[in-house]
């Protein structure tokens, strides 16, 4: 599934490598970039999910986000589909599919031009109120019984030796601390833990956010964002000395790249502060696969040295060469053998290669294909001893 969105003069395509953008008036936190007036800093969100299916929500704008003359409320997902009318503030958002469909671009109506100003109107009034102490309505059912110290929808969070992995970031708005139990994932984990702000005066807060983000050599200077969660929507008035422990959920793909010299990954957590400066905190992060150690494992076993298997930017196809015994390399006349590992879906798609020789006439190369729950869970010797068919079984030929 490819889709291409457009807004204004910007355009950006999203595919299964790239399934997700923000979109907002602010270019350091958003892929998709509106410089009009009604976008706000960080407005919306387009995410392919797993089936290739395009779903837009809403971070808490003040202008809104509308699809079909009505606003999705904030945190609000909706399916894109081929005919809607889609509005990020007063700005068309086009979104068009590669194998055929597009949503409407059309001038916004007078009737929707006064329901947008209205729903501006009720945004601003929450704000107020949660400036005056009340409570906006929106957030009354989500607040609970917390202490007088937690502010507006926190929880109690766990002790530090519960979440020993902790790193802050500050400026003179507050503080945001990111806490995690370890500090050591993989793909296809669960990273849970929680965020920290405690307000270093009293701020209007519009949102807290925290997410999973690769930085490879390669690729986008900013990094890709892999997965995104929106840890609380605003506004709301963050009192002085008030501290909000909340928790969040990470998810992280299939197909990561590992940490290692071009790659690194974090989680990064950001407190949007209203009229003033956004605080932001980092923390670093460690990322294995466990599908190419195993892969790795399984040669090793044939006593083929592996050199290292190479991610691509995103992570899904990884690419190297390993080293057959001393003894197979002479009587085959080679020196290495090229190795490509591809995701590809619920499969994992391995291809070896070795260039023609003075023994080798042509070029011989064998592609084979796993179910990743099967590679996940057979045993080693298993593995070992099918590799060692399929690179006879190409040596043969």
């Amino acid at each position: 599934m490819t889709l291409t969105l457009q807004l204004g003069n910007q355009s950006l395509t999203l595919d299964a490598r790239n399934p997700r953008a923000m979109i907002g008036r602010d270019p350091n936190s958003c892929a998709l970039v509106g410089g009009d007036p009604s976008v706000s800093r960080r407005h919306a969100e387009v995410a392919l999910d797993a089936r290739g299916a395009a779903w837009l929500c809403d971070w808490g704008s003040s202008n809104g986000t509308w699809v079909d003359g009505a606003a999705l409320r904030p945190g609000q997902a909706v399916e894109l589909r081929a005919g809607q009318q889609i509005f990020v503030g007063h700005m068309p958002l086009v979104a068009s599919w590669a194998q055929g469909g597009a949503t409407m671009f059309g001038e916004m109506s007078p009737s929707l031009r006064a329901m947008m100003d209205a729903h501006r109107v009720a945004q601003l009034a929450a704000a107020l109120a949660s400036l005056s102490g009340q409570t906006p309505a929106h957030m009354s059912g989500s607040m609970g019984a917390v202490g007088a110290t937690l502010g507006v929808g926190g929880k109690a969070a766990p002790k530090a030796a519960e979440l020993p992995y902790r790193r802050q970031g500050s400026n003179e708005n507050g503080a945001l601390l990111i806490a995690l139990p370890r500090d050591t994932f993989q793909n296809d984990d669960t990273l849970d833990g929680f965020v920290e702000f405690t307000a270093m005066d009293d701020e209007s807060v519009a949102s807290i956010v925290v997410e999973l983000v690769e930085f490879h050599r390669k690729g986008a200077s900013k990094g890709h964002v892999w997965d995104r969660m929106l840890v609380r929507q605003g506004p709301w008035k963050a009192r002085k000395h008030e501290v909000l422990p909340l928790p969040f959920r990470l998810r992280v793909p299939p197909g990561t790249s590992m940490s290692g010299r071009d790659v690194h990954w974090e989680v990064r957590g950001y407190v949007d502060i209203d009229w003033a400066f956004d605080i932001d905190a980092q923390s670093p992060i460690t990322m294995r696969n466990v599908d190419i150690e195993r892969l790795r494992d399984a040669l090793g076993g044939l006593d083929f040295r592996v050199n290292e298997l190479e991610p691509a930017p995103l992570g899904q196809r990884f690419t190297g060469t390993f080293q057959p015994p001393a003894q197979l390399r002479g009587q085959w006349g080679i020196s290495d053998v090229n190795v490509t590992v591809e995701y590809l879906g619920t499969n994992l798609q391995m291809e070896l290669e070795v260039e023609k020789t003075a023994l080798l006439k042509f070029d011989r190369d064998v592609k084979f294909t796993f179910d990743l729950q099967q590679l996940r869970t057979a045993p080693l010797a298993q593995l070992t001893e099918y590799l060692r068919q399929q690179i006879d079984a190409m040596m043969r030929r």
